[in-house]
């Protein structure tokens, strides 16, 4: 039997937008990103849009579901067939919070049918063509598709099934909170640089900013365009 692709099941932008931004000093995920100043929560949304049929944003900021909100119908309309069909988009809070990064996963994995593209909100250079490729790598032979760069593992910017939530919620309920706590329990295709780097030469979809450093970097990178 032939195995299923990412085409044929429902594929979910899940952004994980907790943290606390200590670090940056202001909320980061609302940082004005140029050159239209939209926050940057929102930006990660609509870099990735094209490749999902709905968004889930796992966030605890009223504020941050506020700019996620602000997607207009322009933004979220796909064509299918011929037929302009609407995502959905959606924020929500932590099921459970504390559980850091991996329990937005678990938030995020029980809204989710097929696979959940996965990234973090404070991303400004995530490549569509790089998550494509992702995608195309997922089938029914693996429950999650990781990207590893010079040996460190990527994932915040990887896809996950729906198979992986009891994992996700056995590492929970052990007090585990590392993204790779669970991945002894579930198949992972691990996923190398190198054809990544022939679609982002600079790698540069795994960025995130957390300083206002990094920030001011990325910032004059985004205006140039």
């Amino acid at each position: 039997m032939a195995s299923r692709s990412y085409s044929d099941a429902e594929v979910t932008l899940l952004i994980i937008a907790g943290g606390n931004s200590r670090r940056m000093g202001d909320d980061k995920l609302l940082l004005p990103v140029p050159p239209k100043g939209i926050p940057l929560v929102r930006h990660v949304a609509e870099l990735l849009l094209p490749l999902a049929t709905k968004v889930v944003v796992v966030a605890n900021d009223p504020d941050v579901c506020a700019a996620v909100r602000e997607i207009g119908p322009d933004d979220i309309e796909r064509e299918q067939d011929g037929v302009q069909a609407r995502k959905l988009v959606s924020c929500l809070p932590d099921d459970a919070p504390g559980g850091g990064p991996l329990g937005g996963l678990a938030t995020g994995l029980r809204r989710v049918d097929g696979w959940a593209l996965t990234v973090a909100g404070d991303m400004p250079f995530l490549s569509a063509a790089t998550c494509r490729y992702l995608l195309r790598r997922s089938d029914s032979g693996c429950d999650a598709v990781v990207p590893v760069l010079e040996g460190q593992s990527q994932p915040l910017h990887a896809l996950y099934s729906r198979r992986c939530l009891p994992a996700v919620e056995r590492a929970l309920s052990a007090g585990l909170r590392r993204m790779d706590s669970f991945w002894n329990e579930v198949r992972v295709r691990m996923i190398p640089a190198d054809p990544l780097r022939a679609l982002d030469p600079d790698l540069r979809t795994f960025t995130n900013v957390n300083t206002p450093a990094e920030w001011e970097e990325a910032r004059a990178l985004l205006s140039q365009g």
